[in-house]
């Protein structure tokens, strides 16, 4: 991991001039590109929505679905109804089958319930409220970001390729993709900036939704430390930003203790989709080849292996070399994050996809696709980047309308 000079913090070029128009600000590039990318894609789903619900769904001469009844109903699958569950009726319930909602963190459950309150709306309507305006703040903080880091013509690249990964459908989806890249590229931003307090808030939150939020605190721990020059006599009033990020999570532990009597009810109930943790960070890479030499060929189950070991195995590749690149910081959060996601992969029992949503859970390693901006400055690279990803992003957007399991 290379170290980068410290950086201090610079105004933004609006700062100290009078309130800018409403023209002015859109024709800012910091505003421009993000929002452009994130309105052709939102198009995109749209559009993919309504044609993947009518042909695929309907006969050839039945009634066919009004536009409005096709789009929001069809993003009502899978974890989104876990959320709006817990939006619903908090935490002390199970499912049938052993599951249990302690397995998900409160944060977007908690903004479903308050959005649902609000705008009197579905909980559906509200998590793709949230998801949405989440992901438009994503994009606006990654560009400033990477821009800050590199160069504007990176950052344009860095959010398009991300917007257009394979799995990107989760940031449209009601799930908590959207919201925790928001806070995590937000917290990373201030972090950079040296505004230790901003920072810690936004880590804070990202703990409470989603557990890998709390390894936020590796990468803030240094970037403070260095500033500090690694003396405890030079601590000040920024060391308060290191206490509020792990509090998300510390918070929803407390929570749990007293509603169901386990404050690590969110470890203990992965067991039910077939998680355990275990020191050989190669397990789950293992038993996925494993599992493609004795599945049927051309399964359904092989297909998803395909896609885990594929994705992921190309995310763990280029984050070494992104860790070289990039500074320290982002390095240490690529670090914590396979650490812990390979030490906890889905193999009790013999299950047949032992790196279960790995392709989704990578969409949250912005520095991996910000190392992809820079090594797509070729057009070739890009275009056939653009053109691979977006395909399957398609087929898997409407495997998932269609109430098929992705990942």
């Amino acid at each position: 991991m290379s170290l980068a000079p410290i950086r201090t913090a610079h105004p933004s070029p609006l700062e100290g001039a009078k309130r800018p128009s409403l023209r002015a600000i859109l024709r800012d590039r910091a505003v421009r590109e993000p929002t452009i990318v994130f309105l052709l894609t939102r198009l995109l789903f749209v559009l993919l929505t309504y044609f993947g619900v009518i042909l695929f769904r309907s006969a050839l001469h039945a009634a066919q679905p009004s536009f409005t009844h096709a789009l929001i109903p069809a993003w009502d699958q899978w974890d989104t109804r876990w959320y709006i569950d817990i939006a619903n009726r908090g935490y002390d319930w199970t499912k049938a089958a052993g599951t249990s909602p302690t397995a998900f963190f409160p944060l977007y459950p908690m903004l479903i319930h308050a959005v649902m309150a609000v705008t009197h709306r579905s909980g559906i309507t509200a998590a793709l409220l949230i998801s949405n305006a989440a992901f438009l703040g994503a994009l606006l903080y990654l560009w400033r970001l990477v821009r800050w880091e590199l160069n504007p013509a990176v950052a344009r690249r860095t959010i398009l390729c991300l917007s257009v990964f394979p799995t990107a459908l989760f940031f449209f989806a009601g799930y908590t993709e959207s919201l925790f890249l928001f806070l995590t590229v937000a917290a990373f931003f201030h972090m950079r900036r040296r505004d230790w307090i901003l920072a810690g808030i936004f880590a804070g939150l990202a703990s409470a939704t989603r557990v890998t939020g709390v390894l936020l605190l590796v990468p803030f721990a240094y970037e403070y430390a260095r500033d500090r020059n690694f003396s405890l006599r030079y601590l000040d009033r920024g060391v308060i930003g290191l206490v509020l990020a792990p509090l998300g999570l510390l918070a929803f532990m407390l929570y749990l203790g007293r509603a169901v009597g386990d404050p690590l009810a969110f470890t203990h109930s992965q067991v039910a989709w077939q998680k355990v943790f275990t020191l050989q960070i190669w397990s789950g890479f293992l038993e996925s080849f494993r599992q493609l030499l004795i599945l049927p060929h051309a399964s359904f189950m092989e297909a998803h292996n395909v896609i885990e070991v594929a994705l992921g195995g190309l995310a763990l590749i280029c984050s070494f070399f992104a860790a070289r690149r990039l500074p320290a910081a982002y390095g240490l959060y690529l670090l914590a994050f396979w650490l812990v996601t390979l030490t906890s992969p889905a193999i009790e029992g013999g299950y047949q996809v032992p790196l279960i949503s790995l392709s989704r859970y990578i969409l949250s390693l912005f520095p991996l696709f910000i190392w992809v901006g820079i090594k797509t400055e070729s057009r070739t690279l890009e275009e056939g980047y653009l053109v691979l990803s977006a395909g399957m992003l398609a087929l898997l957007t409407v495997q998932f309308i269609n109430g098929g399991w992705v990942i």
